[in-house]
C-alpha cells in the first residue's frame, strides 16, 4: 500500500555511526571495535543481552543530560562532549546488535521452513479430502448401475487390486482412474512420511 519500498543495499564501503563498513567483507561488520579505532564499553565474555540493556539505559540518561545542557546553555562545551559520548554508546550498541544477525537469519529460516511445512500438510489434507470425495462419488456411481454391471466393476476395483505386485508395478487389472488415485495416494503417503 502506502509504505515506501526499502532502500537498495549499499555498494562499496559505507559508514555507520562514523565506522567504515564494507558489505563485500562480512568480517568488517563484526570486527572488534578496537580495529575500527572505537573504545569498547563492554567485556567480550559478558552476557550480550545484559550489556545491551546497560547501553540502552546509558543512552537514555546521556540523551536526557544533553537535553538539559541544550536547555540551560546551548553553547556550552559540555554539549560536544555529550554528543561524543552518545556517538560512542551508539557505536557499541550497534556493534552488539550486529552480533545477533546470524542468529536472526537462522530463526528467520526456521520460520520459513515451518510455514512451508504447514502449507504442504494443508495441501496433503486437501488432496486426501478430494480423494475421499472422488472415491465416494465412484462408489455411488457403481451402486447406481444395474446390479450385474456393478458387480463386474466393483470386483475390478477391490482394494487388493490397488496394491503393488512383487516388482513394484501397478496391477494391470485396475482401471485408469484407480491407477491415478493410487499414484496420488502414494505421493501423499510419501509426503506425510517426509514431514
Amino acid at each position: 500500500g502506502s509504505a515506501h519500498s526499502p532502500p537498495t543495499p549499499p555498494t562499496g564501503e559505507y559508514a555507520a555511526f562514523g565506522i567504515a563498513h564494507n558489505p563485500e567483507d562480512p568480517k568488517s561488520i563484526l570486527a572488534p571495535l578496537r580495529e575500527h579505532g572505537v573504545t569498547q564499553l563492554y567485556q567480550d565474555a559478558s552476557n550480550d543481552i545484559k550489556e545491551l540493556k546497560k547501553l540502552n539505559s546509558s543512552l537514555v540518561v546521556n540523551f536526557l543530560d544533553l537535553l538539559d545542557i541544550l536547555i540551560q546553555c546551548p553553547s556550552s562545551p559540555l554539549r560536544t562532549k555529550k554528543l561524543e559520548e552518545l556517538e560512542l554508546l551508539f557505536c557499541n550498541f550497534h556493534h552488539l546488535v550486529n552480533k545477533f544477525r546470524p542468529h536472526q537469519a537462522l530463526e528467520t529460516l526456521i520460520q520459513m521452513v515451518k510455514i512451508q511445512k504447514d502449507q504442504k500438510i494443508n495441501l496433503i489434507e486437501q488432496i486426501n479430502s478430494k480423494m475421499e470425495c472422488a472415491r465416494a462419488g465412484l462408489h455411488t456411481t457403481i451402486n447406481s448401475l444395474p446390479s450385474t454391471l456393478a458387480l463386474d466393476i466393483s470386483s475390478e476395483m477391490m482394494d487388493e487390486s490397488m496394491k503393488d505386485d512383487h516388482d513394484g508395478r501397478f496391477n494391470n487389472s485396475t482401471n485408469e482412474f484407480d491407477k491415478v488415485l493410487y499414484d496420488v495416494q502414494m505421493l501423499v503417503d510419501r509426503e506425510l512420511g517426509n514431514t
